[in-house]
């Protein structure tokens, strides 16, 4: 039996014992509206930036919030785009170690059957771990932002503005939690890559050894013949098959193919971007409601002016009397000879 599909049995039966044992991911128990906005064909999700739609004014009117770019910081507008901001932070961050891990689990299958294969895989190991980590470490904190942000829909009374934020939440909450059950698979691969599975830890070995001493023939294989060590078999495979293209389909029996990688990784992109539309629908309403109340303030302030009562215009001052003109100085008389 190969060793791909060897390691591929290890892991299946791994993952389905843990998720047997396992609780259930945290999910979003809250309502999805009816209808839903059209995603984009990838991921659109980014943080808030309040200076990318408009330039933020200079002063802000007496009497009025102070502007976050187009958007008035009100508590409502204030609130959502930062819990918004830092869920979409954290599942971005997410998706680069899915990035990274979808290159550590192609150098894994790259370097097993090489020369040097054992260092080459305890290195690619060591990577996975560090990703994995990194991303288990970081769902707390956006399972804590995406908690507020389905809170304050649930206190939202504006059905537009409810049914926006809501849907923005629950759809990062989708993303969360299979960007969850991926790291718990993850977590299932790393245990798998540590286990040594030999001869001994065979099903096969186990019936034998139940059985009356003396030679006894067991016919009976469980598919769980021992998994080779990197580099042990790089004499008959001295020429490994090139790493597939991140966006390749997996090839049947790997790693990938059996965490459903390229699956997971399409429902996570298209959530991403339901959330990101759903997002900048609430965006939308705390622009308009900025600029009604901005109208407001403006409209206000003209109609008190033309209220006040007039102030009479003070009266011309009188020009000052003109000088008197100086006498002419009398002409000299001729002298007398």
């Amino acid at each position: 039996m190969g060793r791909r599909y060897q390691v591929a049995i290890a892991l299946g039966t791994a993952i389905l014992l843990a998720a047997l044992a396992s609780p259930v991911p945290a999910s979003n128990n809250a309502p999805s509206p009816a209808s839903s906005p059209t995603p984009t064909a990838g991921p659109t999700l980014a943080p808030i930036d309040a200076d990318s739609t408009a330039a933020p004014a200079t002063s802000s009117g007496p009497g009025q919030p102070k502007l976050l770019g187009h958007v008035y910081t009100s508590a409502y507008c204030s609130n959502f785009v930062e819990h918004f901001n830092t869920a979409a932070r954290g599942v971005i961050d997410n998706d680069q170690h899915m990035d990274a891990v979808d290159a550590d689990l192609h150098k894994i299958e790259y370097d097993w059957d090489r020369t040097d294969g054992a260092m080459r895989v305890y290195d690619d190991r060591v990577s996975l771990i560090a990703s994995v980590n990194t991303m288990l470490k970081s769902i707390p904190v956006t399972q804590a932002a995406v908690n507020q942000l389905l809170a304050q829909a649930k206190e939202t009374t504006d059905p537009a503005r409810k049914a926006a934020l809501l849907e923005s939440a629950s759809q990062l909450q989708k993303t969360l939690d299979r960007q969850r059950a991926v790291t718990y698979d993850l977590s299932n691969v790393i245990h798998v890559l540590l286990d040594k599975h030999k001869k001994e830890d065979m099903g096969e070995t186990a019936i034998y050894n139940t059985q009356p001493a003396g030679f006894q023939y067991v016919g009976v294989s469980l598919l769980d013949d021992p998994v080779p060590e990197p580099g042990q078999d790089s004499i008959v495979h001295n020429d490994p098959s090139p790493s597939p293209s991140p966006g390749a389909t997996p090839k049947a029996g790997s790693v990938e193919d059996i965490l459903q990688w390229t699956r997971q990784r399409s429902i996570i992109g298209t959530a991403e971007s339901k959330a990101a539309v759903a997002a900048d629908r609430v965006v939308r309403i705390c622009n308009q409601e900025s600029d009604a109340s901005t109208q407001a303030g403006a409209g206000s302030a003209s109609s008190a002016a033309s209220s006040a009562p007039a102030v009479p215009a003070p009266a011309p001052a009188s020009p000052a009397p003109a000088p008197p003109a100086a006498a002419p100085s009398p002409t000299p008389a001729p002298a007398r000879l």
